[in-house]
């Protein structure tokens, strides 16, 4: 049974990915306070608790870079307030380290997302690496709802997948020719192995245990994943002030934007929502429909691919496709000529 106090933290949580993000805070703050249970936690003094986590702060500030320490602090904080303990947070906001100007995070290259799909075998892994390179979704898209039901199959063998369904924060993303095969072979995989999938079935599963339940992969399996995949391709980065100038995760998501921006002719509304931003005025007026998202999209789906043959095929696919189009036009021109002459040699005679 969940713990009541559990249960209040969650009930002042509105949207999914906050109700993810404050989870991982205060696992992260639980793993170092090292307390049996969070109900237990509440029933200590407030004297108590006030040290705990002034405690917890310093750890983290010796540990993260300070721009993020506040971050890491709102689950914490969140959890203290649903349950109605009234910590002194003024003198917990003084502790926080000043600002420093962030590093400017690079691009995972197309030719590093290569290396990572050689270093694995595992079709689970290769799909999923294919699913980040060409969605640039935020890693924790993926959890527990986050599953067949929202995962659709359009033109041009591509597939459409729905993030964050009804929230205020969902919208329509795409996957490549090659990242729509990748995640089939995986599909097809788990069948093979016995399991029935349908419309609950998580997109993206843990590890395979025979006659046990399908559980969903989260955000924490899939940093684990990376960082393997990571080590075993021997990628270099660089560290600066405790983070990596290429972000495991968020580096998928930086060369997505980075194409799409590189694109002129790509609506730059419409890639603004493509990367799950609101865009200002323009996020609240402008809503563009899963078509109009995947004619913008279609148009850098050759960039987004990895491998260097699949996208050579694209190119001459799209080419005899474009050619056909002209031909086709040239034809209905040509038509439509011969139409109006037809009519003006009738006209003469009569």
């Amino acid at each position: 049974m969940k713990e009541r106090s559990i249960i209040r933290f969650e009930q002042g949580i509105k949207s999914r990915q906050t109700l993810n993000n404050y989870r991982d805070h205060l696992k992260n703050f639980k793993a170092f306070a090292n307390f049996d249970d969070y109900d237990s936690l509440i029933k200590k003094s407030v004297e108590q608790i006030q040290t705990l986590v002034e405690d917890y702060l310093i750890h983290i500030k010796e540990n993260r870079h300070p721009n993020s320490v506040p971050i890491l602090m709102l689950g914490v904080r969140h959890f203290f307030v649903m349950n109605r303990i009234p910590l002194y947070w003024e003198i917990i906001r003084k502790m926080y380290p000043p600002k420093k100007k962030s590093a400017e995070f690079k691009p995972w290259t197309t030719e590093q997302i290569q290396k990572m799909l050689l270093a694995t075998t595992s079709k689970r892994n290769r799909a999923l690496i294919h699913f980040l390179s060409s969605t640039g979704a935020r890693v924790g898209v993926i959890d527990e709802n986050f599953t067949m039901k929202y995962l659709e199959n359009i033109s041009e063998g591509c597939k459409a997948v729905l993030l964050y369904p009804n929230e205020n924060e969902e919208y329509w993303e795409f996957l490549t020719p090659e990242a729509s095969d990748s995640l089939d072979e995986y599909h097809e995989e788990r069948r093979k192995r016995g399991e029935i999938i349908d419309e609950h079935s998580p997109i993206f599963r843990r590890d395979y245990s025979t006659g046990k339940k399908v559980i969903p992969m989260r955000r924490s399996g899939i940093i684990s994943i990376m960082f393997r995949v990571i080590h075993v391709a021997e990628l270099e980065r660089t560290k600066v002030n405790h983070h990596f100038d290429i972000q495991m995760d968020h580096g998928f998501r930086k060369r997505f934007n980075t194409i799409l921006k590189l694109k002129n002719n790509v609506n730059s509304n419409v890639a603004e929502k493509l990367l799950g931003h609101k865009n200002g005025l323009d996020g609240v007026y402008l809503r563009p429909t899963r078509e109009q998202c995947f004619a913008e999209f279609r148009k850098a789906i050759i960039d987004l691919m990895i491998d260097d043959s699949e996208r050579q095929k694209l190119k001459i696919e799209q080419l005899e496709r474009d050619n056909s189009e002209l031909e086709q036009y040239r034809i209905k021109v040509n038509e439509l000529w011969m139409d109006k002459m037809r009519m003006e040699h009738i006209q003469m005679n009569i």
